[in-house]
């Protein structure tokens, strides 16, 4: 499913009278001199949501950027739909036609894509069964417990009251990917409508213990850079270099037209549309290319063959020989040396080489020699939950979402101007 999109569209869409009155909602920070005199500028840090009111992030200026999840229009993130085009019109209409109560604002299927967190939830059967996994996940492989990995380094672990999280790549500008335990986090973080009644929050927390929620983001840097291999752009892109690519995908915008924007900047970053990709973006791809080696069978592969599959995939025998020879002095000298005698660039192609050959992030790190070993499969099922405490969430939601935007135009926001 789809959670938190976050869009993008050029101000001059709206009434300029719909701008004014929601840049005066925005909430402004001021800056002070070193004598404490009040400078005289401000920035316009987005409109502030109290507490009481489920969050989402606007900020409204010569572009206006818009990000919220699901729990905005039903009360809960728990499912929803794998429908861009569906998923970004009633986030849209919420904000400004439910919330703002504008008269007219652009259409969802225009706004230009910023981030996408596609989501996916699986069963493992069991609280137990769920908790090795995690477990082997992060690392802790055949008995021996891999050294700790710094939260800069691509897998991290996090706790969070009574859930944890795993992160792949946490503080990238790229792409993040995060596993943690639907329950726990439901009991920490439950849908605001029911979070005050214990018994519903935990009735409904009961059916995740044993479920994974798998999460990847991916920003508009990532998407760019894969526009090619996600069939967004044709494949003659895949070589062209940064300048090239850019002015031939402005045209190609044109030509097709498709109101994309192409940034201007070093790295080619293009925005493209909601209904474009609506039209021709696989969502399981998104997170099958961020989580499919957490379920490959890592030990179907041994040392003799290992340098072999390395030539197959790598794009050079350099490039191959420089993955096999990182992982033979991890053996020698530990993940935490070898990580620091290769460059960060060159360290993330010797992870993705290692990873298409059968090689996860746990044995990179621990070193042990590969050999065939016959795994016996962990039987894992996709998790439909019961509709009945959602469809009761929902319900709660809708009852109090008009007292509560009425409560925001009469606390919050200022007064409209005639």
């Amino acid at each position: 499913m789809l959670d938190t999109v976050a869009l993008r569209i050029d101000s001059s869409r709206f009434d300029p009278a719909d701008i004014a009155w929601m840049m005066r909602c925005q909430h402004k920070i001021t800056a002070s001199n070193w004598t404490g005199d009040v400078v005289d500028w401000s920035i316009l840090s987005g409109v502030k949501v109290p507490s009481w009111f489920d969050g989402f992030i606007l900020r409204v200026g010569s572009v206006v950027m818009l990000e919220g999840s699901p729990k905005l229009y039903q009360g809960h993130n728990v499912t929803g739909s794998d429908d861009l085009l569906q998923v970004a019109s009633s986030l849209v209409d919420h904000v400004f036609g439910r919330v703002f109560r504008l008269a007219s604002y652009p259409p969802a299927s225009d706004w230009l894509v910023r981030r996408l967190d596609v989501t996916h939830q699986l069963d493992f059967g069991s609280p137990a069964a769920l908790d090795i996994w995690m477990d082997t996940a992060a690392g802790v492989q055949r008995g021996i417990r891999r050294a700790t990995v710094d939260v800069s380094d691509p897998l991290a672990i996090d706790g969070y009251g009574a859930a944890r999280t795993l992160y792949r790549g946490k503080r990238s500008r790229y792409r993040t990917g995060k596993v943690y335990v639907k329950g726990s986090d439901l009991m920490v973080h439950p849908p605001r409508c029911i979070k005050g009644d214990h018994e519903a929050v935990k009735a409904l927390a009961d059916q995740f213990r044993s479920v994974a929620r798998f999460e990847s983001v991916n920003r508009a840097l990532w998407i760019s850079d894969h526009a090619v291999d996600l069939g967004l752009l044709p494949p003659r892109f895949a070589d062209y270099g940064a300048g090239i690519f850019h002015d031939n995908a402005r045209l190609f915008f044109k030509d097709s037209g498709i109101p994309g924007l192409v940034s201007s900047g070093k790295e080619p970053l293009i925005y493209f549309p909601v209904s474009y990709l609506h039209q021709k973006l696989d969502l399981s791809d998104l997170w099958q290319s961020e989580f499919i080696h957490y379920f490959q069978r890592e030990a179907a592969m041994c040392d003799s063959t290992l340098l072999d599959a390395l030539y197959e995939v790598a794009d050079s025998t350099k490039t191959a020989q420089a993955a096999f020879d990182f992982l033979c002095r991890v053996r020698v000298a530990g993940f935490a040396q070898a990580r620091q005698l290769t460059s960060r660039s060159q360290f993330y192609v010797i992870r993705r080489l290692l990873s298409a050959v059968g090689v996860s992030d746990a044995m990179m790190q621990d070193g042990q020699a590969l050999s065939l070993v016959r795994l016996e499969p962990c039987k894992v099922f996709q998790f439909v939950p019961k509709r009945d405490r959602l469809d009761l969430v929902q319900r709660a939601h809708a009852l109090a979402l008009d007292d509560d935007v009425e409560r925001l135009h009469r606390e919050v926001f200022p007064p409209r101007v005639a």
